[in-house]
């Protein structure tokens, strides 16, 4: 079979190799009372389907038609076998036409879907695998593997059907490792005739400009995004992190608080962690202006903590710092002075200092402090009332719920991995006082100073957290305060201890020395 003087010249007018169409067995026959061009499909060098294309069918006639019983393969499959291509991208074209201007090109390793893009109602979205329009890449699967074809570029047609060729087919491949074209705009003296002002497939390319332009078509095809990898260039620059000085002048050397970071603070019950906490966060508040927001499990809002920050704020400042209560060097804070002692006034001026930097998230009788719970009134304390740091005290208080056959061990990991997460999308400083498994005694009858790997649950709260602070209690009023672990040193601080005594009267812990 041959093809006629027609049908080459038709072929020849859309920029096709008479020559390449004999070699691919392309021939001519009467079909619906006229001409068709007539495409083989073959697998392993035999036909297995034959497909029909009438140019100018009668009306009523369609375009493409098939012989029945045929197997519905890709064309040009048997180039999936072509060892000799392996390294090669596959190009995979909405039409025959459209492959074989992309074989005559020199991309050897091209094939064509078996029957254009599946039409929207013919789509699968719940499960493309099991979809008949895509039967056809079971048989190939084993000649489509990552390690035999590590990029693929999807040359769909311009439309709305291609596109969701397009995406479909990136899905079944993996959009890892698959390109897109974006075709060129078309002649303005062909807009009015195509109806649209770009080419829409590889052909109409060749047919406007040439095999080169066909070739830059290809080489510039696109990656599809894929969202979390990037190449460095592609990467927006990152704001200069928010780092606060915490008022200590040993304990700054340690820790340095920079939002979006995940703090644990551990120790032995009782032995001063939600004191420290009490300070540390009263200091950046007063210094900074940074808003805190307490979920404090042991401790009643209006009595505990009240007394704790009108204590605090109430401490007598030198009037050479005047914005400063904060211990610095060349100045000694006064005397403070106990809540119970406070004026009107300045419990007054205590209180509204509360009101505007401090805001506390409290549970119902009858709520269940679940991780979920926790993460939606953070939010809230963010979003409506622009908390900067979260401390959450103690996370043992909390409602532990996990999911069926998850060990707890798994499910800290998670809770870890939520909080973390929120913390980088809220830029929000979260600390978590969490107790330690149990409290060992020495032979001399006092506690033994845990550590972060002794929390109660899981070695994650070490393994995760950013800063990660041992609080421990040493004597009536002095204490302990080590920092175990600093993921950053060269931002956050360097692990270190330093001793500091606490004076009840003011609230605040005052550094007497940098422990060996």
């Amino acid at each position: 079979m041959t093809i006629s003087e027609a049908m080459l010249h038709r072929l020849e007018a859309r920029g096709l190799d008479v020559e390449l169409a004999d070699k691919l067995g392309l021939s001519t026959e009467r079909r619906a009372g006229t001409e068709a061009l007539v495409i083989p499909f073959r697998r392993d060098g035999q036909v297995v389907r034959r497909k029909y294309r009438i140019f100018d069918p009668p009306e009523g006639a369609p375009k493409w038609t098939a012989d029945k019983g045929g197997q519905r393969i890709a064309w040009n499959e048997d180039c999936l076998r072509d060892e000799s291509l392996i390294g090669q991208p596959l190009i995979i074209t909405e039409g025959e036409l459209d492959a074989m201007t992309a074989l005559q090109c020199g991309f050897l390793r091209t094939i064509s879907v078996p029957d254009g893009a599946p039409p929207p109602g013919e789509r699968s979205d719940e499960d493309l695998n099991a979809s008949a329009k895509y039967a056809w890449l079971k048989d190939v699967r084993p000649f489509l593997t990552p390690d035999r074809v590590s990029e693929v570029i999807l040359a769909a047609d311009g439309d709305d059907n291609g596109a969701a060729l397009l995406q479909d087919l990136s899905v079944l491949l993996g959009r890892f490792r698959c390109k897109f074209l974006t075709y060129p705009k078309a002649p303005i003296s062909a807009h009015e005739r195509l109806g649209r002002d770009r080419c829409k497939d590889l052909n109409e390319v060749m047919q406007f400009y040439g095999q080169k332009g066909v070739v830059e078509t290809v080489n510039r095809a696109q990656w599809i995004a894929v969202d979390g990898v990037y190449r460095m260039s592609d990467l927006p620059p990152l704001p200069a992190p928010r780092v606060y000085d915490i008022g200590f002048r040993c304990l700054g050397a340690n820790y340095k608080m920079r939002l979006g970071d995940f703090v644990v603070i551990t120790g032995v019950p009782g032995l001063g962690k939600s004191t420290f906490a009490n300070d540390l966060l009263c200091r950046v508040a007063y210094t900074h202006g940074l808003k805190i927001g307490w979920a404090s499990f042991e401790q009643a809002p209006q009595r505990d903590h009240r007394r704790a920050l009108r204590s605090w704020y109430g401490i007598e400042r030198d009037p050479r710092l005047d914005v400063d209560p904060v211990h610095r060097e060349g100045h000694e804070w006064r005397e403070g002075r106990p809540a119970s002692t406070l004026t009107p006034t300045q419990i007054a001026e205590a209180d509204a200092w509360i009101d505007e930097n401090h805001v506390f998230i409290v549970p119902g009788e009858d709520d269940d402090v679940t991780l979920d719970w926790m993460l939606d009134r953070m939010e809230v304390a963010v979003v409506r009332h622009h908390a900067q740091v979260i401390v959450i005290d103690p996370w043992n208080e909390m409602d532990h719920s996990r999911a069926r056959d998850e060990t707890m061990t798994e499910y800290v990991g998670r809770a870890i991995k939520a909080l973390k997460r929120f913390a980088k999308k809220f830029q929000v400083h979260l600390i978590v006082i969490a107790h330690p498994t149990k409290s060992t005694k020495d032979g001399d009858g006092k506690y033994r100073m845990p550590t972060l790997y002794d929390i109660s649950d899981s070695a994650n709260w070490y393994n995760k957290c950013d800063l990660g602070i041992v609080v421990h209690r040493e004597g009536p009023d002095d204490t302990l305060i080590k920092v175990q672990k600093s993921r950053y040193h060269d931002v956050i601080g360097i692990p270190g201890e330093v001793r500091m005594h606490y004076s009840k009267d003011e609230r605040r812990f005052i550094e007497q020395e940098r422990a060996a």
